[in-house]
């Protein structure tokens, strides 16, 4: 996110509670994703998302860097408000605390995931990876990694650094959890 005016955009969006959707594909006009902003720093956005039909769809922490654009106020956002006025589903914050300005965003929802012992989807430059986040430090993340039927795959470190995106309690996670818990009872 290279335009003060986006990052302005957010903090009013985020002061005011309203829906903004973000994009963050050059190459692909239709990948945008919509909701709420719980917190933003110059590094980093939290999202309570929300589908494209109106529905709580979990939360996202991603980049700054890689927001092109923000949308507020557009048909989308008011379809979606008009939605999730419908639906009367309760905005819910991720995070008990707000978050300071100055915090880093992304390893306060990654420490909050370890205590919680969440299942969370990362999105790095090479692949989306889902699993139990089990320990973070300044540098790494280390996760029980799932694989596609939701059986344990082994542990794997990430950088940091190298974290595109973050995904908790959206539908691909509530998927995983069921498979995982599935595979317990066996």
């Amino acid at each position: 996110m290279t335009a003060k005016y986006s990052f302005y955009q957010l903090r009013v969006a985020m002061q005011q509670h309203m829906i903004i959707s973000l994009y963050t594909e050059p190459d692909d006009p239709e990948a945008f994703i919509s909701g709420i902003v719980e917190a933003i720093t110059k590094r980093h956005v939290l999202l309570w998302t929300l589908t494209p039909w109106g529905q709580p769809d979990g939360w996202c922490v991603r980049r700054t860097e890689d927001v092109m654009q923000v949308y507020i106020g557009d048909d989308t956002e008011i379809r979606l408000q008009m939605l999730l006025d419908i639906e009367g589903a309760p905005h819910i914050p991720l995070l008990p605390e707000k978050i300071d300005g100055e915090e880093d965003i992304l390893r306060h929802v990654l420490q909050w995931a370890v205590g919680a012992g969440e299942i969370i989807s990362i999105v790095t430059e090479e692949d989306m990876y889902t699993g139990t986040a089990a320990n973070v430090n300044d540098l790494h993340i280390s996760m029980e990694l799932l694989g596609f039927f939701g059986k344990p795959e082994g542990n794997r470190q990430f950088p940091i650094r190298d974290i595109q995106m973050v995904m908790i309690d959206t539908q691909e996670e509530k998927m995983f959890k069921r498979l995982m818990h599935l595979h317990q009872e066996e």
